[in-house]
């Protein structure tokens, strides 16, 4: 019996990250697992990555420019698209500051092709300056709308053991999807932007009786700026946003209930004093725009993600030399 390997198209996502990107596409050179295509997808930077990323490019790999800013959402289903046209069985998702163990995919494509409603799989994810567990997938709690990293910040060795184990999310700087749940169930949804859009996905899955695997034998390492991100304005008005819209969509109406009790009279007022008394002015209106978007705004009800065919800004797509 012949086994034919799977076709995996790579998507890498460069927004003014272009040392970051050639990293990242290094390490994955070395990296083991079927025949591969990788698309390095470019949310219109502005810091030459062009001319940094396309002259170092090699076979199979290529450059698609999206014409925008998509946002990690719509960057992202850009290069799906390609790689779905191609004939990708497995789409991976790859933060260019993730950096990839040269057997890191293998156990991955094995969980997905041995659980037939396995759509999605993700690697334990490492961090880069501390060495310590970021996550091995997350859980949602739709009653408080807190999303949980496993095992986040114990040692590496913690997780050593675990065997495959069913999430509620994937991290979502790493992670690998069936054609056929992307065919079934859709994409990334754009109209979140930044944030969430994982957490998103993997309820998405579950509503779809898919299921969210978590390997704790593929291993990746990952930059953490959850710290850094605290204070960033864009960070803190699509956290809080997406964060409500995530309950909106998948919570019971008592969910929906608990959850905007917590936030009207809890979690919002104290981050936004919280922010205001360190000075970040910006950032605590953010989250006040935040807020108030979540609640009111329902962009989430747009279904252009769920469209396989790419049908968005026109694209210039150029071959590795």
């Amino acid at each position: 019996m012949i086994i034919t390997p799977p076709k995996i198209g790579v998507v890498i996502l460069n927004y003014n990250s272009s040392e970051d990107t050639l990293a990242c596409l290094e390490a994955l050179r070395e990296a083991h697992g079927g025949e591969r295509r990788v698309w390095v997808v470019d949310n219109a930077s502005a810091d030459g990555s062009e001319a940094a990323i396309v002259p170092r490019l090699r076979e199979g790999e290529a450059w698609l420019e999206t014409g925008g800013n998509l946002g990690y959402a719509g960057g992202n289903n850009a290069g799906i698209r390609e790689a779905l046209a191609w004939g990708a069985d497995y789409v991976l998702i790859l933060n260019p500051d993730c950096r990839v163990e040269r057997d890191f995919l293998t156990p991955m494509v094995i969980a997905l092709e041995a659980v037939p409603k396995a759509g999605m799989a993700c690697p334990l994810v490492l961090g880069a300056e501390s060495g310590r567990i970021q996550s091995l997938g997350g859980s949602v709690n739709l009653w408080t709308g807190r999303c949980t990293r496993r095992y986040h910040g114990r040692p590496a060795e913690e997780a050593g053991h675990a065997r495959w184990s069913k999430v509620d999310f994937p991290h979502g700087a790493c992670v690998l999807m069936k054609r056929a749940f992307l065919e079934d169930a859709g994409l990334l949804n754009e109209a979140f932007f930044l944030y969430y859009e994982d957490v998103e996905l993997g309820l998405r899955a579950a509503r779809e009786t898919w299921r969210t695997l978590a390997i704790p034998h593929s291993r990746v390492v990952h930059g953490d700026t959850t710290e850094r991100g605290a204070r960033d304005p864009v960070v803190a008005f699509y956290g809080t946003r997406n964060q409500a819209w995530v309950v909106a969509m998948y919570g019971n109406v008592l969910q929906r209930l608990s959850f905007l009790i917590l936030s009207c009279y809890g979690r919002w007022p104290l981050k936004v004093l919280g922010r205001a008394l360190r000075g970040q002015i910006r950032a605590a209106w953010a989250v006040a725009r935040g807020a108030w978007h979540g609640h009111h705004a329902k962009g989430y009800r747009d279904t252009a993600h769920l469209a396989v065919p790419w049908k968005g800004h026109p694209v210039q797509f150029h071959e590795a030399p």
